[in-house]
């Protein structure tokens, strides 16, 4: 199976929200950040993953990251991962910051670590996504994107 990685289109947005819904995560915003999203479209054209990227300034939050297509692997994940981590690089991105129900051995493997959420910058923090996915049990990874190599 080939699939094809590319930047969102507003033609895009439904698609995405479904997709994102139907994993149980908030498509809420994705309309203001639609032009920082990635989708993965299968050999039929159908949008079977995405990721989106908020930016503020030097700083990003990773959200929506979805995969749902049964031929995704560990391997075809992290390296999804990679690419987006690569296309935040690309907007002058400089730390990337993720909130997660749990721990996920991807995370680590790309170089997140956990941190505490009084060290997440303000404008991160105040973010309407970050802030309605703050929950007891969410912890808050973060990545250095300067070591990344492109």
């Amino acid at each position: 199976m080939s699939i094809v990685v590319r930047k969102a289109e507003e033609k895009d947005l439904l698609s995405l929200q479904r997709l994102v819904a139907k994993a149980g995560l908030r498509e809420d915003g994705i309309e203001q950040h639609i032009d920082r999203f990635l989708v993965v479209c299968d050999e039929d054209s159908k949008i079977i993953g995405t990721v989106g990227i908020e930016k503020y300034e030097e700083d990003g939050l990773l959200r929506s990251l979805v995969l749902d297509s049964p031929v995704w692997t560990a391997r075809l994940s992290l390296e999804f991962l990679q690419l987006a981590l690569t296309y935040a690089k690309e907007q002058d991105i400089e730390t990337i910051y993720l909130c997660s129900k749990g721990t996920n051995s991807l995370f680590h493997q790309l170089g997140f670590r956990h941190v505490h959420e009084k060290n997440v910058p303000e404008k991160i923090r105040m973010s309407p996504h970050f802030q309605k996915n703050m929950k007891v049990e969410t912890k808050v990874w973060a990545c250095s994107l300067l070591d990344v190599d492109n």
